[in-house]
């Protein structure tokens, strides 16, 4: 049987999020709509 954990590589710390900057990377990488 296979346990599967999601993990990062490496561990993200994010001192102060910014939703405006987040929005901003998503739409490059999932285009204009986001992540559909």
């Amino acid at each position: 049987m296979w346990s599967y954990d999601k993990k990062l590589q490496y561990p993200v710390k994010i001192a102060c999020p910014n939703p405006a900057i987040a929005k901003i990377i998503i739409t490059q990488y999932g285009g204009p709509n986001g992540f559909q």
